[in-house]
């Protein structure tokens, strides 16, 4: 079985060691949280601004009952800076 996922939406900020990204549905949004290492962390700072959109590939994990996506790679579609 292969354990590969790929979510786009809308950076919205990181809490702790989440990045927060608005996910677009038909009638509803959600916010998923998903898990990022310490050194994207510092490579997001510098380069990404809540609303860009962005695409992330990862796996699933799970953690005491919780279904965690761990991030592998993120793509920048736009930048809120080059829309302006």
């Amino acid at each position: 079985m292969v354990n590969s996922v790929v979510i786009s939406g809308c950076f919205k900020g990181i809490e702790g060691e989440e990045l927060l990204l608005k996910v677009e549905g038909l009638e509803n949004h959600q916010i998923v949280k998903i898990n990022i290492s310490k050194g994207f962390q510092k490579e997001l700072n510098s380069y990404i601004k809540e609303n860009d959109l962005i695409s992330i590939k990862g796996y699933i994990d799970d953690d005491l009952h919780r279904i965690i996506i761990v991030t592998t790679k993120i793509t920048f579609l736009s930048s809120q800076k080059a829309q302006n």
